[in-house]
């Protein structure tokens, strides 16, 4: 798959910043969590913020950042984004949606709301 997805507490994961997750919540998680690697910075010295690697089952690498109360993965791999970051939303307490607005748990992919 090679569009973003994203975890946030929002309905919308781009109004994240309504229902955030601090910044301090998500450094201390990836402190917690052995499958998140530190892998550079993100923005300028003022502003600047970990980003993260994480490997997917398929061996693919992908990024995860912290942006406006929402954590932005990308990447490209071939398995289900619910087998690899459902659990990490849920952890989170927050939704797992791709950038079409589909909505994925740890057990699969939600029905569309109306």
């Amino acid at each position: 798959m090679g569009y973003e997805i994203h975890i946030s507490r929002a309905e919308k994961y781009y109004d994240s910043e309504e229902d955030a997750i601090a910044l301090e919540e998500w450094l201390s998680y990836t402190e917690r969590n052995p499958a998140l690697r530190a892998s550079g910075w993100l923005g300028l010295e003022e502003d600047r913020q970990p980003t993260f690697e994480y490997t997917c089952a398929d061996g693919s690498l992908v990024s995860l950042t912290w942006f406006e109360g929402g954590i932005n993965v990308k990447g490209h791999f071939d398995s289900d984004p619910y087998r690899e970051f459902g659990a990490l939303a849920e952890d989170l307490r927050a939704n797992l949606q791709g950038d079409g607005g589909k909505r994925y748990t740890a057990d699969g992919v939600l029905p569309p709301t109306r």
